[in-house]
């Protein structure tokens, strides 16, 4: 069947009206920013559309020009997409809009360009950028202009370049939508033969009466077609069917410019269209050699997420996982990655599993900004994320390392991943387990007392508690702790490991909270940590 089209023309009537955020956001701003060279005036107004107007003060308020690219750079690691790289595609990205602006739709006043220069630095270049003539009538003057479309977005932006001097103005007000009542020039169906955008429509698909029958309960707007199949059979020409179908999307289209100048000010190129890898990851905190401390990130990705490929007699697949660590002052102090790949029989299904990665790096007490990453090597998704971490020195006694959730813990002597001394302890930074399978942790203990035969004397105390209320009656309580125990125990040195794997039968599906107390029984002294995970049925 052929396509049909409808060629329909916009017109930007509406007069240009200067964003409220164009005027001077604090009292003295101006004056700061004619301190500025020219490089760093280009790149303050770049950033100005994203900066709250605290940030705006702090940077201007800096005094030196090298306080000020410092300023820069830590505001673009905060916003960096892969942090544990030394790369920056949003910041990459970003300036090449501000030059392309620059150039494109360049002025000789600030911001050094147009409205137009504006929604390139946010949005990047659009899908179609079509010219409006302007007509002078004589009740009337409509400015020439421009209309971008971003397909992506199913956005349009008008532009009016209202003093014909070659300086675009949005052709309504993308703030505050004073001009909202041009807008409903649009929804009159005889205005579209004036006003409108260049629409391809798309080819009408019959369907066949056990199709209609199949999809009759299906019906978006809540309409009863089973019982009354004429509801919606209004009489319309296909022109004017056709009109009014063009009028709404046309609205919407133009209404989404306020949608995403509000809730999306800036969208990049990488985040359009991207499938995200599902990722979990935890940071645990062991006592080192000397003063680090051995800090552990441990991932887990699901298996069924994963692109496998066909090798000699199995399949394989290969997830990358990198770390990057900053410490306060933005400055990297380490790095590492590592590869995982999991094999699966010909023929398998990849089911549910998980599978794990861990990096190893020895730090220092202190407070870190950690990069995680992990891509697919095969499909090239990936996931990224950021977190803030403070490291303690362990130098109480007793002190307790971070409690390490595990989907397995036994004993081995063989080397390889996830070794602990004698023990191959596999992390499970998801924390969720199905019940019956028992609950699997890990910790170490510190700085116990010892006796005159170097023996430590301490009891182990865990309970859990339920984080999610629960119904009784017409009342949502909390529930009692549901699980509780204690046992004391012995051993050589003022260092202890400790694995305890605890029964889940009786745990109902829902979020709890592990407490984990030791108490050195010669010293009375007593050390908690506590963590949280999820039990499904």
């Amino acid at each position: 069947m052929r396509r049909a089209a409808v060629i329909i023309v916009l017109a930007l009537a509406a007069l240009p009206i200067p964003a409220r955020g164009a005027k001077e956001a604090f009292k003295g701003e101006l004056a700061r920013i004619r301190v500025l060279g020219a490089e760093e005036r280009l790149a303050y107004f770049g950033l100005r559309y994203f900066m709250n107007d605290h940030q705006k003060r702090q940077y201007l308020l800096l005094e030196t020009a090298g306080e000020r690219e410092r300023w820069i750079e830590n505001y673009w690691i905060d916003r960096d997409p892969t942090p544990a790289t030394p790369e920056n595609e949003r910041r990459i990205e970003h300036e090449k809009r501000v030059a392309l602006a620059r150039r494109l739709f360049g002025l000789k006043k600030a911001p050094g360009w147009d409205a137009r220069g504006e929604t390139l630095i946010r949005w990047g270049m659009p899908s179609d950028r079509a010219e409006t003539h302007g007509t002078v009538g004589f009740y009337e003057f409509t400015p020439p202009g421009e209309i971008w479309r971003y397909r992506a977005f199913d956005m349009i932006v008008q532009f009016s370049n209202f003093n014909l001097k070659g300086e675009f103005f949005y052709a309504s007000d993308p703030v505050g939508r004073s001009s909202r009542r041009e807008l409903d020039r649009y929804r009159n169906i005889s205005d579209l033969a004036k006003y409108g955008v260049l629409q391809d429509l798309y080819p009408i698909e019959y369907m066949s009466p056990d199709e209609v029958k199949d999809l009759a309960d299906w019906n978006p707007d809540e309409i009863d077609y089973v019982a009354s199949p004429d509801t919606r059979m209004a009489a319309a020409t296909f022109k004017d069917l056709i009109g009014r179908w063009e009028a709404e999307k046309l609205k919407r289209s133009v209404d989404n410019f306020y949608v995403y100048r509000k809730e999306y000010p800036e969208v990049y190129s990488f985040e359009i269209g991207q499938t995200l890898l599902p990722l979990y990851f935890d940071v645990a905190g062991f006592r080192g050699g000397g003063r680090t401390v051995r800090t552990e990130i441990s991932f887990e990705v699901p298996v069924a997420d994963l692109l496998f490929v066909r090798r000699e007699g199995f399949l394989a697949a290969g997830v990358l996982f990198k770390v990057l660590v900053r410490d306060i002052e933005n400055r990297v102090v380490a790095a590492d990655s590592d590869l995982v790949e999991p094999r699966l029989p010909e023929g398998a299904s990849a089911g549910a599993g998980l599978v794990p990665g861990q990096i190893v790096l020895p730090l220092e007490p202190g407070y870190y900004r950690i990069g995680v990453e992990a891509r697919d090597r095969a499909s090239g998704r990936r996931a990224a994320y950021r977190t803030n971490l403070e490291l303690e020195s362990y130098d109480r006694s007793p002190s307790l390392s971070d409690i390490q959730f595990a989907s397995g813990i036994v004993e081995s002597e063989e080397g390889g991943r996830f070794r602990k001394g004698p023990l191959q302890v596999v992390p499970h930074p998801a924390r969720i387990y199905r019940t019956p399978f028992p609950l699997s942790i890990y910790f170490e203990i510190y700085g116990l007392d010892l006796s005159a035969d170097g023996l430590a004397y301490y009891r182990v105390e865990y309970r859990i508690a339920a984080l999610d209320r629960r119904r009784a009656g017409m009342v949502m309580e909390r529930t009692p702790p549901a699980t509780s125990s204690s046992f004391e125990t012995s051993g050589f040195g003022a260092s202890q490991p400790q694995r305890l794997t605890i029964a889940t039968e009786n745990l109902p599906e829902g979020r709890y909270r592990l407490v984990v107390t030791v108490t050195d029984r010669r010293s009375f002294r007593a050390a908690t940590r506590s963590e949280d995970f999820s039990i499904l049925k």
